[in-house]
């Protein structure tokens, strides 16, 4: 019996180590009280579509998905929307960035098993990123961003649950607020 809890244990701590770990890179100002703020506005700028190179990827259904999980993130905080006079404009950006890699294709000569050519192949690919931020439009200032790669090349039903866990995810760094 002794030795099954063991064989657990050890399948949990592998289980645990082999998890996926989100890369987020967030960032506030620590020095403005994000109590304060009571009314936001999304930023109308970020509706349009940026990279007009990759249609599949930045187009108006992505953003349209995007402002919706911000918008409904930035409620879920406690702040009100107000498009007349708001105090903090909440918005996102697109970042892609093609890159390159090189790949070895090697033929195997099958009469005496060894390479009969390799060839070293160039692969160009893109990395997308999904940027969030909130700022004082007083100061005219950014006081909280967060930043994910993630996958936009996805069907509409599973880029809406991406998009919706990818903000969630990002809104999870955000700095507590008691309203």
């Amino acid at each position: 019996m002794r030795s099954l809890k063991i064989l657990y244990f050890f399948v949990f701590t592998l289980c645990i180590s082999c998890a996926a770990t989100v890369d987020i890179i967030s960032e506030y100002d620590e020095e403005v009280d994000f109590n304060y703020y009571d009314t936001f506005m999304l930023c109308l700028d970020d509706f349009q579509v940026n990279n007009t190179k990759y249609p599949n990827l930045d187009n108006t259904y992505v953003r349209e998905l995007i402002a919706g999980e911000v918008d409904k993130n930035m409620a879920a905080l406690g702040y009100r929307t107000n498009v007349f006079s708001p105090q903090l404009q909440a918005g996102f950006k697109i970042a892609i960035t093609e890159k390159e890699t090189f790949v070895k294709n090697c033929e195997l000569d099958n009469e005496f098993d060894y390479w009969r050519t390799c060839t070293i192949n160039s692969v160009i690919y893109t990395k997308e990123t999904l940027i969030l931020y909130v700022s004082d439009l007083e100061k005219n200032q950014v006081i909280w961003q967060a930043t994910i790669p993630c996958e936009l090349d996805k069907s509409k039903p599973a880029l809406r649950k991406h998009i919706n866990t990818l903000v969630n995810q990002l809104f999870l760094e955000f700095p507590k607020v008691s309203k």
